[in-house]
């Protein structure tokens, strides 16, 4: 089996591999105890041999903790992804620096994916994230808006009383009431926003770009399904196994 950690800005996630398929675990980013719940969960499973466990975190301050609590929990240590070892990687980060490990990893799994051609990966977080990748493996851009629920906390913070908010694409584009009128122009809003931008991307860079998407609200905007050639939640989770073992066994 092999063990994924993604540690990104609201939650974290922990894949686990086996049989070719992901059984995956998510819990807040910030807590005292991130991962105290999956010990109970690992107690149901009947785990194998751990092949290696991978960890991509755009949360350094969380790291260590979590690192720690893995090894504690799967008796193995842990491989972090690190800038140290980019050149192992057939993809390459024009700017290591400012380039978070997820849209790292993200890259790297669709580069495998779409072998020599061009691709631009649609990611659905906390953040919304557009990267194009050559067909070399070149990292060449990477745009960046607030994510569907980060929109949704933002403007619902604003209203006073409001419930929370289920980011499920509504069948009209008119509320109404308060919380319908928040879902259809956030919800349809990021509908007409991905759209114009895979065009404009498309205009700056080749008509031919290979586009994936993925993140936990991939599968919301339905109306985005025909621009999409491939939609994988487990992207990040596949591009986090995949440098593992070029890096560890490269």
């Amino acid at each position: 089996m092999f063990v994924a950690v993604d540690i990104g800005n609201s939650n974290i996630t922990v894949g686990l591999k086996q049989n070719g398929r992901w059984k995956e675990y998510r819990f807040p980013t910030h807590s005292e105890q991130p991962l105290l719940l999956l010990k109970e969960q690992i107690n149901l499973l009947n785990i194998n041999k751990i092949s290696g466990v991978c960890i991509s975190s755009v949360v350094p301050t969380v790291t260590p903790i979590i690192r720690s609590e893995i090894e504690l929990l799967f008796g193995v240590k842990p491989l972090v992804i690190n800038k140290a070892d980019y050149h192992k990687l057939p993809i390459k980060p024009s700017n290591p620096d400012e380039l978070g490990s997820d849209l790292l990893v993200n890259s790297l799994a669709a580069n495998q994916l779409f072998k020599s051609s061009e691709s631009l990966i649609v990611d659905f977080g906390t953040a919304l994230t557009y990267t194009y990748v050559t067909a070399s493996g070149a990292i060449k851009g990477v745009a960046i808006a607030p994510g569907i629920n980060t929109a949704i906390r933002a403007l619902s913070t604003k209203a006073a009383q409001l419930p929370e908010i289920t980011p499920t694409l509504p069948e009209s584009v008119l509320g109404t009431d308060t919380v319908s009128a928040i879902k259809c122009g956030t919800i349809w809003g990021f509908v007409g926003q991905v759209s114009f931008m895979i065009d404009k991307i498309k205009h700056e860079t080749t008509p031919n770009l290979k586009i994936v998407a993925t993140g936990g609200l991939s599968h919301v905007l339905k109306p985005l399904n025909t621009l999409f050639h491939h939609i994988d939640r487990h992207l990040t989770l596949n591009g986090i196994e995949a440098y593992y073992h070029l890096v560890a066994h490269g």
